[in-house]
């Protein structure tokens, strides 16, 4: 993450009493980042950068992620987890309405927050994520949710084998692969820096935590939530994202009463760190018309 010269680390105690890791830069009306799956805080360097200097931007981490506690039980978390460290996060750091932005993963929790304290959300900026049907949104995909499920499960009854593997994968980028692959990543346009920094903390979170998660991510779904949505929101997705196409962005616009859809052209699961300047545009484009920021 590239920190704000004014980041400041925040305190936060989860309603477990977990410390979670938070920290917000600039001042002026808030913004929350909610990371996607196995991120931490260092997705957002580029947003924070530009938005900084004229809105408050607080970031965080999940448990077992980043710089925030290991859960207890890292074999039982699940994206209900999430959502309340984005909900004990937002209480903590956030007095006044805030606009909620998610990527990837962190679209779902953007809007499981938005719909646990709507009055305190001003509007919504989802980035480039599937709101339901994870891996599954593109037919010729199908194979590779349940090649994914299998594996995830089979992590269970590798016992210390598990983390030398995931060593293994991350130390010779077979992640990358797989996200070429999935039209998570381009080989042209992606920067690098990113996908090292993704790389090296999927390397350090526990195995059991992965394999939970991804297992509750896969079969989760924010669907039923959209109809409850009355904030201004702008999906932003990847042209060329097999994981959360643009003809998902549409059908999820078409569930929201005050929804628009910007694509990027060329851009992967990874469009704001590929066309930042692009996403940063519109987005700020977005919140100047709505909200007059």
């Amino acid at each position: 993450m590239h920190s704000s010269p004014d980041s400041q680390t925040i305190p936060v105690r989860s309603r477990d009493a977990l410390r979670l890791h938070a920290e917000a830069a600039g001042t002026g009306d808030t913004m929350l980042l909610c990371n996607g799956l196995f991120c931490s805080t260092h997705y957002y360097g580029a947003w924070l950068e530009h938005f900084a200097p004229s809105w408050r931007v607080v970031q965080f981490d999940y448990r077992g992620h980043g710089r925030s506690d290991e859960p207890p039980h890292p074999d039982r978390v699940e994206m209900q987890h999430l959502g309340h460290d984005a909900e004990d996060v937002l209480r903590a750091t956030c007095p006044d309405p805030v606009v909620i932005v998610g990527h990837s993963m962190g679209v779902r929790i953007a809007l499981d927050l938005y719909c646990r304290v709507p009055h305190r959300v001003r509007a919504l900026v989802l980035l480039c994520g599937s709101v339901y049907d994870s891996l599954g949104s593109v037919p010729s995909r199908f194979p590779m949710r349940h090649a994914v499920t299998g594996l995830l499960g089979l992590s269970d009854h590798l016992g210390p084998v598990a983390p030398w593997l995931k060593h293994k994968s991350t130390k010779h980028d077979l992640v990358s692969a797989v996200g070429y692959w999935l039209g998570g990543l381009s080989r042209t346009l992606t920067p690098r820096e990113p996908v090292q920094k993704l790389l090296r903390h999927v390397d350090r979170l526990d195995m059991q935590l992965i394999a939970s998660l991804g297992r509750s991510y896969i079969d989760h779904s924010a669907e039923h939530l959209l109809p409850r949505v009355r904030v201004p929101t702008l999906i932003v997705a990847g042209e060329k994202d097999l994981l959360a196409p643009p003809a998902h962005a549409h059908r999820v616009a078409r569930k929201l009463s005050r929804a628009e859809v910007h694509v990027c052209s060329d851009c992967t699961h990874l469009a704001p760190v590929e066309k930042p300047d692009e996403v940063h545009e519109v987005v700020g484009s977005f919140l100047s018309r709505n909200l007059g920021s």
